[in-house]
């Protein structure tokens, strides 16, 4: 069912004498009762025109003439017609199950048969020479429909698929690295992988370092959800064996940074169960994470509850609650400031989390 936000915003497009609809993923997936996330709205109104008619609005994308609209909790995007018309915008689209348009009453308009290829299960481009060219990104985007709905490709659109591969140089890398980690979060990442498989994708992203191994460990773990960006980089990353296969990517510190946690605290676990050193310095988040990327390939793993019960009976649970600090050193040995103070805070710390010291300031600075 369309939010009646979204409904008001076509209508108040209608009344002012615009065409206005539903489209693309939104409309496909309304159609396939699923959630829908992102409301996209396609019209014959310019962005001048948009933006007089709502109050909160932001441009967000001048060269396809896109305004963002703040409707209470919905947020839509709204965007001049691609095109002359409704049938140009939808018929450029990148494939038919999101060339499909619905009107404020609940009318889905097809020019391209999305709904039969809908259907049937079937990823087709309405004109695959044309939209293929137009943006190669969309090879990988046929990739990230295929691991989250498990349909197939049809023959046309492969070819189309391979002959646009050359162009794969002319991608913004952080284009890329938002539609890989979408075929990574995909319940059928193996049937993703079939496919970016029989293309060759690795020919000309050799930064994913696919090779026939890892297209089979996809497969293994087709069914596995990797729900969150950090556990499927952090995931990718333990297949592919480097920590570093993210770094080639423009993508936040802040996940480069909790990817590497993962990839670590789960080389630490295969050597050995969680220590209470270990788990202090992991927490319970990432530990449930390697402890979950374990049960994915069938091993032996904890729940949460039982890592939380762990955690919880450490003495200390972050350096904040060490009973002693750099000053308390920096006192008692009257000893210049460096990187020792660091090293012994350390060292004291981890004495206190293995129950080997007692965390008494008296008793911390004995061992001074």
């Amino acid at each position: 069912m369309i939010p009646k936000e979204v409904i008001a915003c076509l209508r108040e497009l209608n009344e002012a004498g615009h065409e206005a609809y539903l489209v693309g993923g939104a409309v496909r997936d309304l159609l396939l009762k699923r959630d829908v996330h992102d409301y996209d709205i396609a019209t014959s109104a310019s962005p001048q025109q948009i933006e007089a008619y709502f109050k909160k609005t932001f441009r967000i994308n001048e060269r396809f003439q896109t305004v963002s609209v703040h409707l209470h909790t919905v947020q839509v995007e709204i965007s001049t017609f691609k095109g002359t018309s409704l049938v140009e915008d939808l018929q450029a689209r990148d494939f038919t199950i999101n060339s499909l348009a619905m009107t404020a009453s609940g009318d889905v308009i097809d020019y391209t048969n999305g709904q039969k290829d809908l259907q049937a299960c079937i990823l087709r481009a309405y004109q695959p020479d044309i939209v293929f060219q137009a943006d190669p990104l969309r090879v990988l985007r046929a990739a990230r429909f295929i691991s989250d709905l498990g349909f197939s490709v049809d023959d046309q659109t492969v070819r189309a698929c391979i002959d646009a591969l050359p162009l794969f140089s002319t991608i913004a890398r952080e284009r890329i690295a938002h539609e890989w980690l979408g075929v990574l979060k995909g319940t059928h990442k193996g049937e993703a992988g079939s496919f970016l498989q029989y293309i060759h994708l690795e020919q000309v992203l050799p930064s994913l370092r696919l090779n026939e191994t890892i297209y089979q460990y996809l497969h293994r773990l087709s069914s596995v959800v990797w729900d969150t960006d950090e556990r499927a980089w952090a995931e990718y990353s333990v297949l592919v064996g480097s920590e570093h296969v993210i770094s080639s990517f423009p993508v936040s510190n802040q996940l480069k940074k909790q990817v590497k946690q993962r990839y670590g605290f789960f080389q630490e676990r295969q050597r050995s169960n969680w220590t209470p050193w270990m788990l202090y310095r992991a927490g319970v988040s990432v530990a449930f994470d390697v402890e979950r990327m374990r049960q994915g390939r069938d091993w032996p793993s904890l729940s949460r509850t039982q890592l939380k019960e762990a955690h919880d009976e450490l003495a200390i649970h972050s350096k904040d609650e060490l009973a002693i600090t750099g000053a308390d050193l920096l006192e008692q040995t009257a000893a210049k400031p460096g990187p020792w103070i660091k090293e012994k805070l350390e060292e004291l710390e981890k004495g206190v989390v293995e129950g080997v010291l007692e965390n008494k300031r008296a008793c911390l600075l004995k061992q001074v």
